[in-house]
């Protein structure tokens, strides 16, 4: 996770690579990669989710379960 902007006090601007690989027995597989930007503020001293962008590399998603959080 990098800083990418700053936004005054207690507000920043991150960004992230991400890869997820979810396997379930021998049949299931699921990657994913991509991106992620976050908005983190501060809030009584602990950074907070504001806001999340996620952009995807897959162009088509295949999978039988997408209760992922990423």
């Amino acid at each position: 996770m990098r800083v990418v902007e700053k936004h005054g006090a207690g507000e920043v601007t991150v960004a992230s690579n991400m890869v997820v690989y979810r396997s379930r027995l021998d049949t299931d597989e699921d990657w994913w990669v991509g991106r992620r930007i976050d908005r983190l503020r501060k809030v009584d001293g602990r950074w907070k989710v504001a806001r999340r962008e996620i952009y995807l590399d897959q162009t088509v998603l295949k999978s039988k379960n997408l209760s992922t959080f990423f």
